[in-house]
């Protein structure tokens, strides 16, 4: 492999801020290419897609959605490893990369978006990286479009009804169960940081930019051991061996048992229940709390993969003792199929093959993210690169385009040293 690679993301983007702490922990050359004004022309004529990261790798080729990038490059370059050795915790290490990119994204959104102050600190941060510059003489309008726009994404991303306040529950069950447990092992699984901990100390740096999460994180008795351990992953670096699952299951068990199964995975399983069987809402009950909720395709199509991973994974017993112990297993299998009779509802969507007429709402539309701000022309600059910041490519947040990127990710980044796809360029980025 030869050359550099090129990531266009932005600070504001936990997924391009993972992607990139991870080629550094990769020690693969590449140049940071933050999307601003001076770039947004540049960037046009390499991305497939609206959105943030684009990892554009030495052949040439554009590809948005970092799981299928970090796993292609792993296989590609296996040192440093990001991969725990143990396959059980390999696996744990997946659940737990899928609970940081689908529900601990939505924790960073809330937060960012729902309270004033927030919102305002956001909004004045998206104009400064945009702008990196000058500012433009009518800031303030473009700060509080801005603000508009993204309440009105707020639904699309999953944030809706009674889930504000699940999340924040959420979020601090989470802090205290995580905290004990890096206390006790560098990273997640030992040694080594897995894809897990660059996924969660993502997001976690993303809540530390924001003034309501960053007080609360500060709050805790070792707040600035969080704090400092999510800066490390400016340039994260190898410490000893990954760990056996033997050796984590103290403190790795009440941060699966006490949240994991408590919050995001009933939330998985009911969300890719609803999604394959076209409902419009789904019910779930997380903790003491039943929520209502649309169905999201791109958190579908993600946990439709831990599920298939754990069909080969559950085999292994001790992982299987874990999974029993804690109670995910009954989210990571797939419940039993129900037989149809007469009068019976439309036939749900297959799990295993493609969705013949997927729900218009959530259909992917790149248009739809392309042009995101129509109902507030006066800032169109300016929303549109909050809708790739806030919008990521990785979020499988519910977005339209996150779909259609995360499907040709998966496929076009078999290899990234010598992809086989089309170049990108502006004719290649068309279905």
């Amino acid at each position: 492999m030869t050359g550099a690679y090129r990531l266009y993301g932005a600070e504001t983007s936990a997924y391009s801020t993972k992607l990139r702490s991870y080629l550094r922990y990769k020690r693969l050359e590449h140049e940071w290419r933050a999307r601003t004004v001076e770039t947004e022309e540049e960037l046009a004529k390499v991305s497939r897609f609206p959105t943030i990261p684009v990892l554009v790798s030495p052949s040439g080729v554009a590809v948005h959605n970092t799981n299928p990038v970090m796993e292609a490059l792993e296989a590609d370059l296996k040192e440093p490893s990001a991969t725990p050795s143990d396959p059980a915790t390999a696996f744990l290490s997946l659940v737990l990369a899928d609970f940081a990119d689908n529900w601990l994204a939505k924790v960073v959104y809330h937060y960012r978006w729902t309270r004033k102050r927030d919102q305002r600190v956001a909004a004045q941060r998206v104009v400064e990286q945009f702008y990196p510059g000058d500012p433009p003489q009518d800031r303030k309008a473009l700060e509080d479009a801005s603000i508009v726009h993204m309440l009105g994404e707020l639904k699309r991303i999953g944030i809706e009804g009674d889930l504000g306040p699940v999340l924040e529950k959420s979020f601090k069950r989470f802090l205290k169960l995580l905290i004990p447990h890096l206390k006790k092992h560098l990273y997640l699984f030992g040694g080594h940081p897995s894809i897990a901990d660059f996924a969660i100390a993502a997001q976690l740096n993303q809540l530390l930019m924001d003034p309501t999460p960053a007080k609360l994180i500060e709050k805790e008795e070792e707040g600035a051991f969080v704090i400092e351990w999510c800066r490390f992953f400016e340039d994260p670096k190898p410490g000893g061996p990954f760990e056996p699952l033997g050796d984590l299951v103290d403190t790795l068990t009440p941060l699966f048992k006490d949240e994991l199964c408590v919050a995001y995975l009933p939330w998985a399983a009911e969300n890719i229940e609803g999604w394959y069987a076209h409902v419009d809402q789904f019910e779930v009950s997380i903790g003491r709390d039943a929520v209502s909720l649309t169905p999201m395709r791109s958190a579908a199509t993600s946990f439709k993969d831990v599920r298939k991973r754990f069909l080969t994974a559950q085999t292994l017993p001790e992982l299987k003792a874990f999974t029993d112990a804690v109670g995910a297993t009954v989210y990571l299998q797939r419940p039993p199929k129900v037989s149809g009779g007469a009068g019976s509802p439309a036939p749900a969507r297959s799990e295993t093959a493609p969705d013949p007429a997927p729900k218009p709402a959530n259909k992917p539309a790149p248009e739809l993210a392309a042009e995101p701000d129509a109902d507030v022309p006066e800032a169109e600059a300016v929303t549109k690169v909050d809708a790739v910041t806030e919008v990521d490519a990785d979020a499988a947040a519910g977005t339209p385009v996150v779909e259609a990127v995360a499907v040709d990710g998966a496929e076009a980044v078999a290899d990234l040293s010598d992809v086989g796809a089309e170049p990108a360029d502006p004719a290649a980025r068309t279905e």
